[in-house]
C-alpha cells in the first residue's frame, strides 16, 4: 500500500524514497536498476520528493534524505493545520444554514401569498438534516417510528450526544414494529430513549421543542419528501397530536404480549384480516406484518400452527384454561 498516496506521490517515488532512506547518495542508474525502471522515471520521482521537501540533491549531484520523522512531520503539519482550517469554514458555513433559510423563506412568502413557506428535504438528506435540527433547537424531541424510513442511534451521532447530556427523547413505535422486538428498537431504547407503543401512528414526524416539526409530506405514507414546518400553531398541533397518542399508548413490554393476545384471539374468533384490522384500528398490511413477523418468531408456516404455539406458550387461551380448570 502506497502510504504516500495521501501527499498525491505515486508507487514509484515512495519506492524511491525508501531506497535513498536505506542507501543514501547514489546515482540515479544504480536507484533505477533496483527498481526496475529507466533513468527518466527515476529522475522524475526525485522531482516529486524534491518539491515535497522530502528529499534534496547535494552538491555533487545526488540524492540525500532527511529523517523521516522530521520531513514528514513537518508535512502532517502542515496538512492538518489545513484540515483545521477547512472544519472551521464547513462549521461556519453550517451555522449559516439557518441564515440562508430564512432568505429562502422570505423568498417564498414573496412569490406566494396564498402558501405557506416550507423547507422540502429529500430522504436522501433526511438524517443530516435531523442532525442539524437536534443540534440547532431546545426541548424534547418527540420522534415517531415507522416503516417509511428508519434510522438507528449510530446514524445520529449529534442526537446520541444530546440525550446523553440530559436532552429528552420520547419515541413512539407502532405495535407491529415492536412485537418482532427489532433490532432497531432495541438499540433506540439502549440510547435512552423513553419509548411507547401505539396502536397506530397516522404520519410520521418529528417534534424538536417547540421550535419545529419535521414531518413526511404525504399523509400516512411511506413515500414523498419531508418539510420543516415552522409555523408556532402548526408545531403546537403536532406536539399536541403527538402528547395524544402517548397518553393513549402503552409501554414497550405491555405492548408486546397484549398486541399477539388480541390479534390470534381475533384470528381464533375467525375474523378475516380485513376485519382485524378495523377492530385494530390498523391497516390491513400492518395486520399481515404482524402476524408474518409471529409466525417467524415461532418458527411456524401456517396460522393455526401458529395459534397453538402461542397457546402452548401461555401467551393467549389462559382465560379458557382457567375457566375449565374451575
Amino acid at each position: 500500500m502506497n502510504r504516500l498516496a495521501v501527499l498525491g506521490l505515486d508507487d514509484l517515488a515512495e519506492q524511491l524514497y525508501r531506497q535513498v532512506l536505506r542507501d543514501q547518495a547514489r546515482p540515479a542508474s544504480v536507484y533505477a536498476a533496483r527498481l526496475n525502471r529507466s533513468t527518466a522515471e527515476i529522475d522524475d520521482a526525485t522531482e516529486a520528493l524534491r518539491a515535497m521537501r522530502l528529499v534534496r540533491i547535494n552538491e555533487e549531484g545526488l540524492v540525500q534524505a532527511d529523517h523521516p520523522r522530521a520531513g514528514l512531520e513537518r508535512i502532517l503539519s502542515a496538512e492538518e493545520a489545513r484540515l483545521a482550517e477547512r472544519r472551521r469554514d464547513l462549521a461556519r458555513l453550517r451555522d449559516a444554514i439557518d441564515g440562508f433559510a430564512g432568505d429562502h423563506r422570505a423568498g417564498q412568502e414573496h412569490s406566494s401569498s396564498d402558501e405557506p413557506a416550507r423547507e422540502y428535504i429529500d430522504a436522501s438528506g433526511l438524517a443530516d438534516v435531523m442532525e442539524h435540527l437536534a443540534a440547532s433547537t431546545s426541548g424534547p424531541i418527540r420522534m415517531t417510528h415507522t416503516d417509511a424510513v428508519a434510522f438507528t442511534p449510530d446514524e445520529q451521532p449529534v442526537l446520541c450526544r444530546l440525550v446523553e447530556e440530559g436532552r429528552g427523547l420520547y419515541g413512539l413505535h407502532e405495535f407491529d414494529a415492536a412485537s418482532s422486538r427489532t433490532l432497531e428498537v432495541a438499540q433506540w431504547a439502549a440510547m435512552g430513549e423513553s419509548q411507547r407503543l401505539a396502536n397506530h401512528i397516522p404520519n410520521e414526524f418529528v417534534c424538536y421543542g417547540t421550535d419545529l416539526v419535521l414531518a413526511n409530506t404525504e399523509w400516512g405514507g411511506d413515500e414523498g419528501r419531508y418539510a420543516v414546518l415552522r409555523d408556532p400553531v402548526v408545531v403546537r398541533a403536532f406536539v399536541e397530536l403527538f402528547d395524544r397518542l402517548w397518553a393513549a399508548s402503552t409501554t414497550v413490554d405491555d405492548g408486546v404480549d397484549t398486541t399477539s393476545e388480541r390479534l390470534v384471539e381475533l384470528m381464533q374468533a375467525g375474523l378475516k384480516d380485513e376485519a382485524i384490522a378495523r377492530v385494530l384500528g390498523v391497516s390491513l398490511r400492518t395486520v399481515r406484518r404482524r402476524i408474518a413477523a409471529l409466525m417467524d418468531e415461532c418458527d411456524v408456516e401456517t396460522r393455526f400452527q401458529l395459534a397453538v404455539e402461542l397457546t402452548e406458550r401461555g401467551i393467549v387461551g389462559s382465560g379458557q384454561r382457567r375457566g375449565s380448570g374451575a
